[in-house]
């Protein structure tokens, strides 16, 4: 696969319906380096992109695209979502999301028909400002959410550090609104949670994954010895709102729990079809495991999701995953700022496309966010119990 020299190192991205982003990076030689002011002129920047994608694009480009006046117009004749140029200000944001942290008010949320769902508020600025899970955001400064694309509502949230961001919130069972003024902060997304669940005369290990930078995977091995120690006979995965992160840390994740075989394959036009498989060293291949997913999960969410499926090593449990398989590569542009660009897509083990269509769990668990209780992991913590039973 050719890459040019410069490209941002460990970047390779699928963006979508979170926070963060959805995100899957791929570790690449090189550093990461901010981009200078751009100060090219754009028949300069047009080609530059036009080399790029001429060189690196997963998938045939059209002619009569390509030779588009305008970068925007290249772009939109790409019919690809995922594609895009990006400002010095996004570029530098994306370096910070995909290192753990990112500047905002620490919430997850989900599409509603009014606004922004509130599904978790994470310690941080919202939290102490009081937003809580079922919470409705309906407006962002002066902007009503109603009508406005998912992402471009998250857009509004995000900000500089120290700024101040106005929301207005609705609140089951609350006749009025809650007007709110939040400062936005560096928020670290923490990797992983974990506890003892009792349940039946069961002891389970509950993992929260919430994301997968450096170092998850040797977290999650040392959080399930210890809780194993303590007696858990199975564990439940929870990757609900999971955004993505490392793809080398989705393998090792996997090869926690997988003994032998493919994590996932990924292809496209400029490089050759890759495996990932195991590391070989799984150190609890025979866990009896529950995966919990949501429309929130995604890139190594669900490549960690559709491993342990396709394995027979987990019941996947929730609602159908979001179904992003492209891989996105992040290049500087020498005037400044970047171009994000689909360069491959990847399959499951059994090599299935889920593009579009996600991971279907075996077992269907809607979590209501306008409740505090869990429905989903009420549900996930049921099965487990089945499958111990039944071993």
């Amino acid at each position: 696969m050719k890459r040019g020299a410069g490209y941002l190192a460990a970047l390779a991205l699928v963006v979508g319906a979170f926070a963060l982003g959805f995100f899957l990076t791929r570790t690449e030689q090189g550093t990461s380096q901010p981009a200078p002011p751009r100060t090219d002129r754009p028949e300069r920047l047009i080609d530059e992109v036009r080399t790029e994608l001429s060189s690196s694009y997963y998938r045939w480009i059209d002619p009569d695209v390509l030779g588009r006046r305008t970068v925007e117009g290249i772009l939109a004749g790409l019919e690809d979502p995922y594609t895009d140029l990006l400002t010095d200000a996004e570029y530098e944001s994306l370096r910070r999301d995909t290192e753990g942290t990112y500047s905002g008010i620490g919430l997850t949320v989900g599409p509603g028909r009014t606004g922004l769902v509130v599904t978790s508020a994470a310690p941080g600025p919202a939290r102490e400002a009081g937003i809580r899970k079922g919470d409705v955001i309906v407006r962002v400064d002066d902007k009503w959410l109603r009508g406005l694309p998912f992402e471009h509502a998250l857009s509004l949230i995000k900000g500089e550090v120290g700024t101040v961001v106005k929301v207005t919130v609705r609140r089951p069972a609350r006749k009025k609104p809650l007007e709110l003024s939040i400062v936005r902060r560096e928020i670290e997304v923490p990797p992983i949670s974990t506890r003892l669940i009792a349940a039946k005369k069961e002891k389970l290990a509950y993992i929260r994954v919430f994301s997968f930078p450096a170092g998850t995977a040797e977290r999650i091995h040392q959080a399930t010895a210890q809780l194993l120690q303590r007696g858990v006979s199975g564990a439940i995965i929870d990757l609900r709102d999971n955004p993505g992160g490392l793809l080398s840390q989705a393998v090792d994740v996997a090869s926690l729990y997988i003994e032998d075989g493919i994590v996932c394959r990924t292809d496209g036009l400029h490089e050759e079809d890759h495996e990932y498989r195991v590391t070989g060293v799984a150190t609890h291949p025979g866990l009896p495991l529950v995966v919990l997913v949501n429309g929130g999960s995604a890139s190594a969410a669900e490549i960690v999701a559709g491993a342990l499926v396709d394995h027979d090593r987990a019941t996947l449990v929730g609602e159908r995953t979001y179904g992003k398989a492209s891989v996105q590569t992040i290049a500087p542009l020498e005037g400044g700022g970047a171009l994000k660009l689909t360069t491959a897509k990847y399959l499951t083990p059994a090599g299935a496309d889920i593009t579009g269509v996600g991971l279907e769990p075996s077992v269907v668990a809607a979590d209501d966010p306008l409740t505090q209780q869990d429905e989903g992991l009420r549900i996930a913590r049921r099965a487990l119990v089945e499958i111990l039973r039944d071993e």
